[in-house]
């Protein structure tokens, strides 16, 4: 079965959701952030999210060799915001520092202080 570029982009196409991409692998690490210490690269990125966004407080936890960012956002951002700042922030992250960089938010608890009063506890 031969397909046109554009019934190739279709069949791709699952229910709105672009499926070109699901078999690329990701891209790994530059030997210059696999030589740096651990706390070299906590400091790059730091240094780097104050540049990209001033007003917002983030800490990173960790910074793996293999582009591994935990991070953790301690200031308010709103949820239909979160997840394009958190995309936007770590494309910054690829394009300034190495491409093979992978953020991730460390886990939130449950705010639900009606969930709290009645003692429930939600495990993840």
């Amino acid at each position: 079965m031969v397909l046109s570029n554009a019934n190739k982009m279709e069949f791709q196409m699952n229910k709105g959701i672009n499926l070109s991409y699901s078999n690329t692998d990701s891209p790994s690490t530059g030997l210059s952030w696999v030589n740096m210490t651990r706390d070299k690269r906590v400091s790059l990125l730091e240094n780097s999210i104050k540049l990209f966004s001033p007003e917002i407080d983030i800490n990173v936890i960790d910074a793996q060799e293999n582009g591994q960012v935990s991070i953790l956002i301690k200031s308010s951002i709103e949820i239909n915001d979160r997840g394009a700042f958190l995309l936007n922030l770590e494309d910054h992250l690829k394009s300034t520092i190495d491409i093979g960089i992978n953020i991730w938010h460390e886990a939130l608890g449950d705010k639900s202080s009606l969930r709290n009063l009645r003692g429930i506890e939600v495990l993840s």
